[in-house]
């Protein structure tokens, strides 16, 4: 008895100390703002993004637009979290979870997925016309789309009547997500800068498109080991400490989330020259 009144004094402590961190100014301003931040940068340059690939005379680049749509649908969740936190503060939490979940796992395996089709353009190139022939890159669309979906679902929701070696389980499959994307990324760029140094001996500059694809993917590396691993590092705390996870550490993952949203779709509109459009312009009228 007086183990189950401590345990329940200590649940009720804890309880309370979380619905204050959730009322608490600093917390709400936060998100609100990471939301807003989110939306007003992001959904612009992912509309750019679109139009150009949809516009474009060329091949549709399936997996780019894909993650454009991917953080697009990210971006109205971000909105629909921000009500959520003024008109239904308990269910926020979960929503963030979802946020959470969806764009660590869904953003890492659609990065990899580009890595590894230029790494098949680069090694394989006469193999290449292959993924477009046996939907190669619709197949990783719907893989992304419910595996996300799919696994933010499952760790927000099936976790409140399992046993704890499940619930373990289940909140570690983002961060093994996490892992194999970024091995297998690593790994397309080693063996991509190989073959391109042995390639070329004794030329000063690479193919241009040798040197396009070996940009874009060093760029999705490191945009992965900056952006997506931190975030898996942090959801490790969750099992150690709640509390901190949810009330400190959560907005900073929301936060570099949507700082990895934005950087994608800049860096893809810098490669195909549309994102200083404008000031070209204005300097070719001048």
């Amino acid at each position: 008895n007086e183990k189950m009144e401590e345990e329940s004094y200590s649940n009720g402590s804890y309880a309370g100390e979380y619905k204050s961190c959730l009322l608490e100014g600093r917390y709400l301003v936060s998100l609100s703002l990471i939301n807003v931040f989110t939306f007003v940068i992001g959904q612009p340059v992912t509309a750019k993004l679109l139009w150009i690939t949809y516009t474009t005379k060329k091949s549709t680049d399936i997996l780019n637009c894909n993650l454009a749509l991917f953080h697009n649908f990210l971006y109205l969740v971000c909105v629909l979290h921000l009500i959520f936190l003024f008109i239904y503060q308990k269910h926020q939490v979960d929503l963030l979870n979802i946020v959470l979940i969806y764009g660590q796992v869904g953003g890492s395996m659609n990065l990899c997925f580009i890595c590894m089709e230029r790494y098949v353009a680069v090694i394989y190139p006469t193999s290449y016309p292959l993924l477009k022939k046996y939907r190669w890159r619709e197949i990783c669309t719907v893989m992304v789309w419910l595996s996300s979906l799919s696994t933010a679902m499952m760790t927000t929701i099936a976790t409140g009547n399992t046993c704890p070696l499940k619930k373990m389980v289940i909140k570690n499959i983002p961060f093994t997500v996490m892992l194999l994307a970024t091995s297998l990324m690593v790994w397309c760029t080693v063996r991509i800068t190989r073959a391109l140094m042995k390639s070329s001996p004794g030329r000063d500059q690479l193919h241009p498109i040798k040197r396009k694809a070996f940009r874009i993917v060093c760029a999705t590396t490191a945009m992965n080991l900056l952006c997506y691993i931190p975030v898996s590092v942090m959801q490790m705390f969750r099992i150690q400490d709640e509390y901190l996870f949810n009330c400190t550490l959560m907005p900073i993952s929301i936060l570099v989330l949507s700082a990895a949203s934005v950087v994608h779709p800049l860096f893809y509109l810098y490669t195909k020259g549309k994102l200083f459009i404008c000031l070209k312009g204005q300097k070719k009228a001048t």
